[in-house]
């Protein structure tokens, strides 16, 4: 703990977190995975998201010791099969987390529903009635796995053409092929050569520079990677409200929701001042598999109770909105009478603190329906909507 006390006390007057929950959490990962967590996952503690992570993962471990039979769980946690179990694992630990602190009554993992044979992933007691849940993660697909590549590759290849300030690339296309990343290049090199703040490549792409690194709306208050003197680094956030790519999403007339890849990086200039390089690669993607995501899940739920299916978006390159409406979209059809409804988190770690971006759909059509209070419970503050925004998140 030693090496790191320094380090988390600096941190813990960044962050709205107190250090003994910081030391705490900490504490709980040594005792599962040693003292070279953020080594074996090469995260430097410097780095206050790969911090803000250790905490979450270290309370939700903490959150499942409480709960009753936890083992199945932990042995998951510690010694997953595979990354695509790992990241459902780390995500029901997470709502098992958020239930904890809620204080719902009687938390279990994976009980066994004798009668009807079903084994939802996580279940709670609520004015007296048993809730369960089937929690998923989804991993990119396949397509969007290699797109997702080719937009690192592209922002790298920026990178030793731009070393400070904030880039912008919007793609109008949704694949990204060899010859779009080299006509990209090549009109970067001759772009700065002579840089405005905006540039269009025809057909291609559109690009928006600003020395200053800022990547808000002008008018509103900066947000951008700052190196303190300790040598920890802010990071660029994605939920910040005044993002100016909303702006120039709605300027181009994308109609698919989009994507992005961002780079950021530090650089020493010709006064010797250190500056932020920030890249981003800003992508149309249009990733419609939910509906099967909650038919395939829904079927481990007992219809005998109310059922959620949980997906935690930050695998897919879907928008929370546009996975938010196709599941309107699906509860519409009247077909499917259950689950009672499909509950969406997007985890958020920011300069400061985590949070969550979270909208609960309902089935109008549901023969099980959740209990009001339930849901204003589960997202006291959260996006509980009727009309929702696609491009939201």
């Amino acid at each position: 703990m030693s090496q790191f006390f320094e380090q988390f006390k600096i941190v813990s007057q960044q962050v709205n977190i107190s250090l003994d929950k910081i030391e705490r959490s900490y504490k709980t990962i040594t005792k599962y995975f040693g003292t070279d967590w953020f080594e074996n996952h090469k995260k430097d503690p410097k780095i206050i998201t790969n911090v803000l992570e250790m905490i979450l993962l270290g309370e939700s471990i903490s959150a499942v010791e409480e709960i009753g039979s936890p083992s199945k769980l932990m042995k998951k946690l510690i010694k997953p099969l595979n990354s695509e179990e790992q990241y459902c694992t780390i995500a029901e630990a997470q709502v098992i987390y958020r239930f904890f602190e809620l204080g719902l009554d009687n938390i279990r993992y994976e009980p066994l529903i004798t009668y009807f044979h079903r084994k939802p992933d996580v279940t709670h007691d609520f004015n007296s009635d048993m809730i369960q849940y089937e929690v998923v993660k989804p991993k990119l697909s396949a397509f969007d796995t290699e797109m997702y590549k080719r937009q690192g590759d592209l922002a790298n290849k920026i990178a030793d053409i731009i070393k400070f300030g904030s880039f912008d690339v919007y793609l109008l296309e949704e694949e990204i092929k060899v010859t779009v990343i080299n006509k990209i290049i090549s009109e970067c090199s001759r772009f700065l050569c002579n840089p405005e703040s905006e540039h269009l490549v025809p057909q291609v792409a559109f690009m928006v520079f600003d020395s200053t690194g800022n990547i808000q709306l002008e008018g509103h208050k900066v947000s951008y990677p700052e190196i303190r003197a300790n040598g920890s680094m802010g990071v660029l956030l994605y939920d910040c409200n005044y993002d100016r790519s909303l702006k120039y999403v709605k300027k181009l007339k994308l109609k698919k929701p989009t994507t992005q890849v961002a780079r950021i990086s530090s650089t020493v200039d010709e006064k010797g001042e250190k500056r932020v390089g920030i890249i981003r690669i800003i992508r149309p993607s249009e990733d419609k598999r939910i509906a099967q995501k909650i038919i395939n899940k829904s079927r481990q739920l007992s219809k005998a109770y109310p059922g959620i299916v949980v997906i935690e978006m930050g695998g897919p390159t879907a928008k929370m909105g546009f996975w938010a409406k196709l599941t309107e979209e699906l509860f519409n059809t009247k077909i499917y009478t259950f689950p009672s409804a499909v509950w969406l988190r997007s985890l958020h770690r920011g300069t400061n603190i985590y949070t969550w971006s979270e909208i609960i759909i309902e089935n109008s059509y549901a023969r099980k329906k959740l209990p009001e209070s339930l849901i204003k419970t589960l997202i006291p503050e959260g996006k509980i909507v009727e009309e929702i925004d696609p491009n939201f998140n």
